[in-house]
C-alpha cells in the first residue's frame, strides 16, 4: 500500500533497529547478537508486511484532513502512521519473545516509550532531504 523505494527501505531498516534496540533495553534484556539480530529482522519484516496490507498514509490523511492548512498536519500524520506501525511491531515482538500468554503485559511495559521513540525517529527521518530534493 505504499510506493517502494530505497529511502523507504532504509527508513524501515532504521526504524527496525531503533524499535528493537529500544524494546530490548527497556525490557532490561542484554543486547546479544543471538537474540537482537533475529528480533530486528522480525521488526523489519513485520513493518514491511504491514506496509503491504495497511494503507497507513491514507488512514493518516483521512484522520488529519481537518488540519489541511496547518503546519502541524505532517507531524500529526507521521504520528498516526508511527502509532499504527509501532503497535503492530511491538505486539509482534512481544508475542515472538515471550509467547501469547505474557504478550500483553510485556508489550504494555514498553509500548508508550516505543511510540515516543518511534515518533521522534520518524520525524527525524522525514526531515532528511532525499537526493531528488537536493
Amino acid at each position: 500500500m505504499c510506493k517502494w523505494n530505497v529511502r523507504l527501505l532504509v527508513n524501515d531498516i532504521v526504524l527496525a533497529l531503533v524499535i528493537n534496540t529500544s524494546a530490548t533495553l527497556l525490557a532490561g534484556a542484554p543486547l546479544e547478537w543471538g537474540s537482537w539480530y533475529p528480533y530486528t529482522c522480525v521488526a523489519f519484516t513485520t513493518n514491511v508486511i504491514a506496509q503491504l496490507l495497511i494503507p497507513t498514509v491514507s488512514i493518516a490523511n483521512s484522520l488529519t484532513r481537518r488540519l489541511d492548512h496547518s503546519a502541524l498536519r505532517p507531524y500529526v500524520g507521521v504520528f498516526v502512521e508511527n502509532l499504527i506501525f509501532v503497535t503492530i511491531i511491538s505486539l509482534t515482538e512481544a508475542a515472538t519473545q515471550v509467547g501469547m500468554a505474557d504478550m500483553i503485559p510485556t508489550w504494555w511495559s514498553t509500548y508508550l516509550w516505543l511510540v515516543l521513540i518511534g515518533y521522534v525517529t520518524s520525524v527525524v527521518l522525514s526531515k532528511i532531504p532525499s537526493k531528488s530534493q537536493g
